[in-house]
């Protein structure tokens, strides 16, 4: 049995006509499935816990049809990593755990893989804990979050936030033009962010101080941001968060770096650190946005990076 989760809102309306092309397909193979469709923010989170809980001993496979941020909401619902397989069929902006793992673009190929167990993979994931988060001003107090991609602080965030927010990103996504919507925010975000001062502490002991702080991301896998290679030398199963941060630079020079990243040239320039480590805090003087696979819920002025210390059973 298998038991799918759908996004149909992901990259505007492309979750519902994948899943349409699909279908039929499992019903031709006489495939036993159970669907889903996920309504609103949240609700594969709600949908994933009930499954489980349903369940109980019983191990399951489930497969998710949607963005990074769709898989995102479906590993906060599960209690017991040991007792659920996962696959994935990427329909989202981004997609960057489908271009690390390899996963298939086109649904009927990754669907075809995934009924035939091609590859499988026992992934890391990340923890994201908030010790000073805010809410529009004000200290609040937020859950801890998994990451099964990367978790930012600082620009990378801070696109995302307002990508999320904007109008424009769901007309560009049906045009296929999505990576418009983050290049125009970029530009936006650079010319009017605010660098502040950030400190860096790996393993608890290892201390990176930054006059200016421009991004900071911990990592499982290597891409982030629509195939950005942020971390090349990241390896998702090695119990460890690789980290590239970006400070005490110029906006000119940003600019300059930026693209770089796409083809992870950006590593060795004197204004990018990257490290490795099991756990790390960062503390920025002013408050600032905070994702997880692109996903925005506050900024914070504090937070703690960490190998969750589960792996999750990826069948692709």
């Amino acid at each position: 049995m298998y038991y799918f989760i759908i996004n149909p809102t992901s990259r505007s309306g492309q979750g519902k006509k994948y899943w349409k092309r699909i279908k039929p397909l499992l019903e031709e193979k006489q495939i036993e499935y159970q669907a889903v469709f996920s309504k609103k923010i949240g609700h594969t989170e709600k949908i994933m816990r009930d499954l489980c809980e349903d369940k109980g001993k019983e191990r399951i496979h489930v497969v998710i049809l949607g963005g990074d941020g769709t898989v995102n909401e479906a590993i906060q619902g599960i209690d017991d990593f040991s007792k659920v397989d996962i696959s994935y069929i990427p329909t989202g902006s981004s997609n960057d755990l489908a271009r690390d793992m390899g996963i298939p673009r086109v649904p009927e190929k990754a669907l075809e893989n995934i009924l035939a167990a091609r590859k499988e993979a026992y992934l890391d994931m990340g923890l994201l804990e908030y010790e000073k988060a805010y809410n529009k001003g004000k200290e609040v107090h937020v859950p801890s979050r998994r990451f099964m991609v990367g978790c930012g602080m600082g620009f990378d965030a801070a696109v995302c936030q307002e990508a999320n927010a904007s109008g424009i990103k769901s007309l560009l996504n049906r045009l296929k033009l999505g990576k418009l919507t983050y290049l125009g925010i970029a530009l936006k975000q650079l010319i009017g962010m605010k660098l502040v001062p950030a400190v860096l502490t790996l393993d608890g002991k290892d201390v990176i101080e930054m006059k200016a702080m421009f991004f900071a991301v911990g990592m499982v896998h290597r891409y982030q941001g629509g195939g950005m290679l942020f971390c090349p030398e990241a390896k998702t199963e090695d119990g460890m968060l690789d980290f590239c941060v970006a400070f005490n630079a110029s906006k000119l020079r940003v600019l300059w770096i930026l693209p770089s990243i796409y083809k992870g040239k950006h590593v060795g320039n004197k204004e990018v650190g990257m490290y490795r480590a099991k756990s790390a805090v960062l503390e920025a003087k002013e408050p600032l946005w905070v994702h997880t696979d692109g996903e925005v819920k506050v900024q914070a002025k504090k937070i703690r990076l960490s190998d969750l210390g589960e792996k999750i059973h990826l069948i692709y």
